[in-house]
């Protein structure tokens, strides 16, 4: 299917891919990638050539790079103690948007971000169009890439930059575990658990970083979804209340007013 915009207003995802490396790689175009590179670390650490000279790739990190721009990667080490193992997202694209989005962007060329669901996701969406080959529709991979680039414009504005040491980016871990589990049975300790630490830790270090707890977060996140199926749902408000991860009809009646200034009924029918 080809796309219906101008060539000025239109991008173009050329690859796109989801990488697993537990052996050593190494890459060097040294002469200069020939498309804008976008580069997310998920896990593990690689080195990537950053201004000249080789960076320490962490989890959270995006890498970005036009046409023209040198790029080298290796993926190295790992012991019997300690496997190699290095992961990411990346792909490849051209078009007159990528080039009014890249003179525009907010994102500098390397940054640390959370690893948000979202973006994850819409990534995860671009690779799955891509891998469709005949079927493969240009105009929702161009929405899509769209959509991605200014969804880390957003992270950036609202503050995604955040410090890569280890315990900072364990609480931006622990808000993607919340809001992938919320409608769970979800308590403190499992939180801490996923991310390696002592509930008392995590607990600080959540507040610390968001300036809330991580259970009146879990909380807003509940909420929110609540929101979407009393908004789009016809079922009944004590089904939406379930779905969204209240126990309690009751508790959820009266944590909804007081967060939103009126009952969930009051709130369906506004729409």
């Amino acid at each position: 299917m080809s796309s219906s915009f101008g060539a000025l207003d239109s991008s173009k995802v050329l690859t796109a891919g989801y990488s697993r490396h537990t052996k050593p790689f190494h890459i060097n175009q040294r002469n200069g990638v020939t498309e804008y590179l976008l580069r997310l670390q998920t896990e593990g650490r690689c080195s990537a050539l950053q201004n000249g000279r080789m960076c320490t790739i962490l989890p959270g990190d995006l890498l970005l790079y036009r046409p023209g721009d040198p790029y080298e990667l290796r993926i190295e080490g790992g012991s019997e103690d300690s496997p190699l193992l290095s992961t990411d997202y990346y792909l490849f694209c051209t078009g007159g948007w990528i080039d009014h989005w890249w003179n525009h962007k907010l994102l500098p060329n390397k940054i640390n971000i959370p690893l948000d669901e979202t973006v994850m996701s819409v990534w995860r969406h671009i690779i799955a169009e891509k891998r469709k080959l005949r079927s493969e529709s240009v105009e929702i991979t161009d929405y899509l890439l769209r959509v991605l680039c200014l969804s880390l414009d957003r992270i950036v504005r609202e503050g995604g930059n955040h410090p890569t040491d280890s315990t900072a980016y364990a609480a931006y871990r622990i808000r993607a575990f919340v809001e992938k589990h919320a409608t769970e049975h979800l308590t403190l300790e499992r939180v801490a658990d996923h991310v390696g630490l002592s509930v008392s830790r995590a607990v600080h270090l959540f507040k610390e970083t968001f300036g809330q707890s991580i259970m009146d977060y879990a909380i807003d996140v509940r909420l929110s979804i609540a929101c979407e199926r009393i908004r789009f749902d016809a079922a009944g408000l004590e089904q939406a209340a379930e779905q969204s991860g209240f126990n309690s009809y009751s508790y959820f009646h009266r944590t909804f007013r007081a967060r939103l200034g009126m009952s969930p009924k009051e709130y369906r029918s506004r729409f």
